[in-house]
């Protein structure tokens, strides 16, 4: 495993070592346009081949990748989310996970919404429109990084409200240096709010070798060299489907086991 530049070995020894069931929540493919640097198939088979319990596709106010996504997962015997990403109107990050036939029929009709309210290529919704279309989905609330807690309790209000029972906070923790102050600080807004905390991977790559064309989609996207695009650039590669093994070094051992809850 490749960190920073610094090779890394993870040595298991089966008998003193179990790792922990995992399912990602949080993975957009080359289907979100000018982000993701990977197809959908090669998602679903890196997710296989670590042994994940589940896979969920969640490209960004779209569900263009899914067919493509149900087909390889079908055949690679892995389990598969549908879902969407979504940036609000008023800030608001979050993942809509549909759990039936209605709720994907009400996914829809959110993304329809908010591209048709909007020039091509681009999608505008506000948390009024998510409110519409809520029933059936599992969300996730995705916190900026850096974030302002006091801010955060007042969009995580409406939040709670509108998928009351069915929202988790994100806890995505990629090596940036500030994890831990990352992840007390959301674990102090689950504390007070009463929203339970789930693992993500903000994946966008199946591994990590993609990085250079992560990076050039981001320049292209920005109109600039990438040498201008160096200050918006994610300071590494840790986007993309790690290994179960590291996962469990990362994370605490409960946040692991809701992916797999709210997977099921």
């Amino acid at each position: 495993e490749l960190s920073g530049g610094v090779m890394e070995t993870v040595v298991l020894h089966p008998e003193k070592d179990t790792l922990p069931a995992y399912a990602e929540l949080h993975c957009i493919s080359n289907f979100s346009f000018l982000r993701g640097a990977s197809h959908p198939e090669e998602l679903v088979a890196g997710a296989q081949a670590l042994g994940y319990a589940a896979l969920a596709l969640t490209d960004e106010c779209s569900l263009a990748g899914v067919v493509r996504a149900h087909l390889a997962a079908r055949d690679a015997g892995l389990k598969l989310l549908i879902g969407s990403e979504f940036t609000l109107a008023e800030g608001t990050r979050l993942v809509l996970l549909a759990t039936d036939r209605a709720a994907y029929g009400n996914l829809s009709e959110l993304i329809t919404e908010g591209r048709r309210a909007a020039a091509k290529g681009n999608y505008r919704l506000t948390q009024s429109a998510v409110e519409r279309w809520a029933a059936g989905c599992l969300a996730l609330w995705l916190p900026p990084d850096p974030f302002d807690e006091a801010m955060a309790l007042t969009e995580l209000e409406w939040f709670a409200t509108t998928f009351a029972g069915r929202a988790w906070i994100a806890v995505e923790l990629l090596r940036t240096g500030r994890d831990a102050e990352q992840l007390a600080a959301l674990q102090r807004l689950g504390t007070t709010t009463g929203l339970p905390l789930a693992a993500a991977g903000a994946v966008h790559m199946h591994e990590r070798v993609r990085r250079p064309l992560q990076d050039v989609l981001t320049a292209i996207r920005r109109g600039e060299t990438v040498v201008q695009a160096i200050p918006a650039l994610y300071p590494n590669a840790e986007r993309h489907l790690r290994p179960r093994a590291v996962l469990k070094r990362l994370y605490p051992p409960e946040l692991l086991a809701a992916t797999v809850e709210i997977a099921a």
